[in-house]
């Protein structure tokens, strides 16, 4: 059956954002909003396929480092499935979620150094104590059929043009082309992360640089050692995507946008999908299309955008006059 491009299905895994559309000047926008699932953010996705697994093949405990939201999902998950969660937690970052996390039962294990320390030291407590490894690059395999059904959600009311996409590790961009490839599929795959420190995003422009400023805007995109960076830029050069990167007050300005024009409150890192559109238009001369952004819930930790409005700063958009009028009370 042919794929319609120009669906209104309220009832499906998208949202027509046709207001942010008029703001825009650009045709035809969707919404992946991963908000919606149990804890509020794309790692469900792979999350439940970690602990099923583990599950499956006879594991009592799971581990994974993290930022927050994976660690939230994994400890859901592990629940779930009756096992025990360690989750491993940078001790210097900005941590809305860890009550939640801990009411699933989990233990929060910090440790003081980067992101990257912390998930060798949840892949160390894996051998050393025989439980079932869910970070990144560990199954990566379980990783990309996770993140393939977002793909599955998106062809079933869209057949898209360019998908756009937050990149950290790298993985959640990697496993959505997996799933495209699958289906037959070939839209253009957009990377968006922050300019304050991607290894992605370095490496897409040849810049041979490891210096990063990390915030708690861009907590989920900062990354010296993205684990997926070979595969996602895989499958950037091979839908002739591109990657693009931003500031935080590009951020929170592009998350308030939303929030106005749609009612989506979505993390402000993953609202940097619609600076990413505006940049790809404007860069291809693409101002219609089917386009896709993949969005996440979790505005800090529940408190909503407010919490963010110290980093507002002026940005460009087509429709200007229009963007700023939504934004002058805020």
């Amino acid at each position: 059956m042919e794929v319609p491009n120009d669906s209104d299905d309220e009832g499906g895994p998208l949202i027509r954002a046709r207001e942010l559309e008029r703001v825009l000047g650009i045709r035809r926008i969707y919404l992946d909003f991963e908000g919606r699932n149990p804890t509020g953010t794309h790692k469900d996705r792979i999350a439940e396929a970690h602990a099923r697994r583990a599950a499956e093949e006879g594991y009592s405990a799971i581990t994974v480092g993290t930022c927050g939201n994976y660690g939230v999902a994994i400890a859901y998950y592990a629940k779930v499935y009756g096992i025990k969660a360690y989750i491993f937690v940078p001790a210097g970052y900005t941590l809305e979620r860890t009550g939640e996390t801990l009411s699933y039962g989990a233990e929060v294990i910090p440790i003081h150094g980067p992101y990257e320390k912390v998930v060798f030291e949840s892949r160390k407590f894996a051998v050393e104590n025989g439980a079932y490894d869910a970070n990144p690059g560990s199954n990566p395999e379980v990783d990309y059929e996770g993140y393939s059904t977002i793909a599955d959600d998106i062809l079933s009311e869209v057949k898209p043009d360019a998908v756009f996409v937050p990149a950290g590790n790298g993985t959640t961009l990697a496993g959505i082309w997996h799933g495209f490839r699958k289906r037959g599929e070939n839209p253009r795959m957009v990377g968006v992360t922050t300019s304050f420190g991607n290894q992605i995003l370095w490496q897409f422009y040849g810049v041979e640089t490891e210096e990063f400023v990390e915030t708690p805007i861009n907590e989920p995109l900062v990354s010296m050692i993205s684990f997926d960076a070979i595969e996602a830029l895989k499958a950037v050069y091979e839908s002739n995507g591109y990657v693009f990167g931003f500031a935080d007050d590009d951020a929170v300005q592009y998350a308030l946008l939303l929030e106005k024009t749609e009612g989506v409150s979505a993390l402000p890192a993953s609202a940097l999908t619609i600076a990413g559109l505006v940049k790809f238009a404007r860069k291809f001369g693409m101002w219609r299309g089917n386009f896709v952004l993949v969005l996440t819930g979790g505005a800090h930790g529940g408190e909503g955008l407010g919490a963010y409005r110290g980093a507002l700063s002026y940005v460009r958009w087509e429709n200007r006059a229009r963007a700023c009028a939504l934004l002058q009370k805020v």
